[in-house]
């Protein structure tokens, strides 16, 4: 059989980044109707900022469907710092998912999606701090290259380059843009980008989208402004509608918003260029007459629009094939030229009721085993249609030479086999390991996409009244849920085996013992049936190996195999190397290693997510004392992963939900602790507001992890005591213990500053503010040039037990295997009893 190769991956598809979310879709006629509107519009916009969620989703509504405008955002970072609402997952993870959130943004409102290499490393005070972290010359060089490639008529940031920005990353948004924008043009600049066949590039202008939110107001009357707010009879909806349908997909961080109707004005600022007076594309050519031998294109696509049936839109096919031609025949090789073409093929087949798809009943394409792809193809308005051949790359290509009746179907099926060399479908920025604050990509030409190109590509050549057009598809799993239908989801590429281990972390100084010593568990999980294989089991603890077996296995598909051994009879006690597995295969006289785990994550309003790492064991061998207390009570808040920590600390862990919270139920705790943001999406919590009162009162510890001060629904705490945006985000800054005798730094863990050496991202965020003289305000720390902050852990006594408010980001430090964070943990929990008042 032929083998199927990875290098599909780097092939262009056709299709919209749509098709990754679902399957072909086919339009209606007024959808046809806009898109042959749209031929006739040769402008470009891109927008620049930060974040997934920075972006402006009506106007680029507007821009994208009203205008017409090629509109793309350019997002530097993919959100990887950023709090989820939706789950627990955080960094790359939460990265993943807020990619996949923007790409579904943009199929609602019709721009295109990129990203530079910049990581979120969490909120910037400044953008020196954000431009150092990133690379400012790497990423500006990003920037750049999209301009190069992209060629905007016009770019435009949504914040300005200072403080009013309100985060370091908006700002070095705006200043990395107004920079590109001078540096795209001039060919002294990051030459390299020529080799891509790429070419300076001057952009009419730049403007700066100024705003009214977050209590600030940067608009002014005799800004330049436009508007966005109309209503479009063929879409039937207005841009206020179609942005809030765009905005509300960003569900990992609670964006979900109303739709809103009628007049909208958006206003801009000149930064770069010369300013628009009347329109946003002032001065700038954006029809056919741009192009070199153009002016002989409009009036066809005029006669189009004029003889178009919107009962019967093959009707136009004939104009349309003459179109391409035309547009092929164009002297200049202009971006417009490639563009056009694109939608004029898939204006051909939109308006031959073209539906084509490759699928797989298979979500993974394992190395070294068959795998089948189903060709499926249907013209359903028109029977002008010849299917000359269908293809996978380039490893496989048959002649059809077949007509297609109208609306008849036509299937084929073929089988390749995967290489074991082949590479496994992972994101292209997370190939290689990542630098301090930003990916490290393999060529400067990967950002041309927004995720990877599909794992295969199947292409479907056709013949439409003597014009050959080739049609691609990506290879989709396609399957039927019984309660969702029909789903299509990405194919991955995956090894025949993946490994895990469990736990993820274990505390091997923990005083009490744990009553029963942790089990390490290894699992590794055949994806194919291989008899007779050699297998090679090993534990490496840093560069040591702790464990090694040899064994001849029969491997079978879809079964997992364990090694269960006891966490002390591998695991060196004051060693605090983690621990790794690598089993080897022997196949066929060649020895393959495998190492990685496959991790998935779903969530119903994106694609499912795969992506490898290497599974291992933290080992965090610093002395940990609980104090004797065991049972937590813990209320659930918006996707934190302390819970899992906690019993690794030897905790006897309840999950309380609203019924759960009773006086009897709570008197069995020596703790409750609240999840981060309990309180911004429990409503519960304020009818419980007494219950959890009485439980202090007698003499509880009620731990309440940080809330956002903007979404505050109930009352926590027994004096006043307010939530503020206050952030320190030097995860290295000085920390001052303010009472060094008090019991949360001396019980039953003696904490000193160091307990605060290697934390992650930041120090604290939604600091607490008060005056109340109840309070004992603990912690004193502070970013560079301001004022010391005292609000990161705020402790009263409370008749018999304590309240506890803490802004420290326990939430990233604990899953992250930070010693500190788990000893001042555990003297939270075992806060002493106070005298009866």
């Amino acid at each position: 059989m032929t083998n199927i190769r990875v290098v599909f991956l780097f092939l262009l598809a056709l299709v919209s980044l749509r098709m990754r979310a679902q399957g072909p879709q086919s339009q209606t006629s007024a959808e046809i109707y806009r898109n042959l509107q749209k031929l006739n519009v040769l402008g470009t916009v891109l927008y620049v900022a930060a974040h997934p969620d920075d972006e402006n989703t009506r106007l680029l509504a507007y821009l994208a469907r009203e205008a017409q405008f090629t509109t793309g955002y350019l997002s530097l970072t993919r959100g990887d710092g950023g709090q989820n609402l939706i789950g627990d997952e955080q960094g790359v993870e939460l990265g993943l998912i807020r990619t996949q959130e923007l790409l579904a943004a943009r199929r609602i409102d019709g721009a295109e999606q990129f990203f530079s290499r910049a990581y979120d490393f969490g909120f910037s005070k400044s953008s020196e701090e954000a431009l150092r972290i990133w690379d400012h010359d790497a990423v500006l060089s990003d920037v750049v290259w999209t301009i190069r490639r992209y060629q905007p008529d016009v770019i435009i940031t949504r914040f300005p380059g200072d403080a009013r920005a309100g985060h370091g990353h908006h700002a070095a948004s705006a200043i990395l843009a107004n920079e590109a924008f001078v540096a795209a043009a001039d060919p002294n600049r990051f030459p390299e980008h020529f080799k891509d066949g790429l070419q300076p590039w001057k952009a009419r202008r730049i403007l700066w989208n100024t705003f009214n939110f977050g209590g600030n107001n940067t608009i002014t009357d005799d800004q330049f402004h436009i508007e966005v707010g109309d209503f479009n009879r063929l879409l039937g909806k207005g841009y206020g509608e179609i942005a809030s349908d765009s905005r509300s997909q960003h569900k990992s961080q609670g964006f979900g918003v109303a739709k809103t109707r009628g007049r909208s004005m958006e206003y801009f600022l000149t930064t770069g260029g010369d300013a628009p007076h009347n329109r946003l594309m002032d001065g700038i050519v954006t029809g056919w007459n741009r192009v070199d031998g153009g002016n002989a294109i409009q009036p066809l696509v005029d006669r189009l629009l004029k003889d178009f049936n919107f009962e019967h839109p093959e009707n136009s096919l004939d104009q349309l094939t003459g179109l391409y031609k035309k547009i092929q025949a164009l002297p200049e090789n202009s971006v417009y030229k490639t563009r056009k073409l694109k939608e004029v093929a898939e204006l051909i087949a939109q308006c031959a009721g073209l539906f084509a798809e490759a699928s797989t009943d298979a979500a993974y394409a394992i190395k070294g085993q068959p795998f089948r792809v189903n060709y499926f193809i249907n013209s359903r308005s028109s029977n002008d249609i010849k299917l000359e051949a269908v293809s996978l790359g380039n490893v496989f290509d048959s002649t059809i030479g077949k007509q297609l009746p109208m609306n008849v179907n036509w299937e084929m099926a073929y089988t390749g086999r995967i290489s074991l060399e082949a590479p496994v479908s992972q994101p292209y920025w997370l190939q290689r390991p990542m630098e301090m604050g930003s990916f490290r990509l393999e060529k400067q030409s990967d950002i041309a996409v927004p995720e990877n190109r599909p794992a295969f590509t199947a292409g479907f050549r056709i013949n439409v009244k003597g014009l050959e057009l080739l049609v691609e598809r990506p290879v989709m799993y396609r399957f039927t849920d019984p309660v969702k239908g029909e789903i299509y989801e990405p194919v991955t590429v995956a090894p025949p085996l993946v490994i895990s281990l469990t736990p993820s972390m274990v505390l091997t100084n923990i005083t009490p013992a744990l009553a029963q010593e942790p089990v390490v568990d290894l699992q590794y999980k055949s994806y194919f049936n291989y008899p007779r294989v050699p297998v090679k089991v090993q534990l490496f603890q840093g560069n040591v190996v702790i464990y090694s077996r040899d064994t001849l296995m029969d491997l079978e598909k879809e079964k997992a195999y364990n090694v269960r051994m006891p966490l002390s009879a591998i695991v060196k006690k004051d060693a605090k190397a983690d621990v790794r597995a690598v089993v080897t295969l022997t196949l066929d006289g060649k020895a393959y290693a495998y190492k990685d785990f496959l991790r998935s994550i779903n969530y119903d309003h994106i694609p499912g997510i795969n992506y490898f790492l290497e599974d291992h064991l933290s080992v965090i061998a610093t002395p940990v004392n609980t104090g004797g207390k065991k049972r937590v009570g813990y209320i659930v808040g918006a996707g934190d992963k302390v819970p899992q920590a906690l019993t690794q600390m030897g905790y006897d862990v309840t999950i309380l939900h609203e019924a759960d919270i009773t006086p009897v139920n709570l008197s069995r705790f020596d703790a409750v602790i609240a999840g981060v943001r309990a309180y911004n999406i429990h409503e519960f919590l304020e009818t419980k507001y007494p219950v959890l009162m009485q439980y202090v009162q007698n003499g509880g510890n009620y731990i309440v992890q940080y809330n956002t001060h903007a979404k505050l629904k109930a009352r926590m705490a027994p004096y006043p005591l307010a939530i503020i945006n206050k952030r320190i985000t030097d995860e290295r800054a000085a920390v001052e213990i303010l009472m060094p005798s008090h019991a949360v730094f001396n019980t039953p863990n003696k904490i000193t500053a160091a307990d605060f050496d290697g934390w992650i991202q930041e120090r604290s965020i939604y600091q607490a503010e008060t005056t109340d003289s109840h309070y004992q305000l603990l912690l004193g720390m502070s970013d560079k040039g301001e004022a010391q902050s005292k609000g990161s852990l705020v402790i009263t006594p409370y008749g018999k037990g304590n309240f506890v408010y803490t802004g420290l980001v326990f939430f990233r430090e604990l899953p992250a295997g930070v010693p500190g964070a788990f000893r001042l943990m555990a003297n939270l929990v075992a806060l002493p009893q106070n005298k009866s008042n």
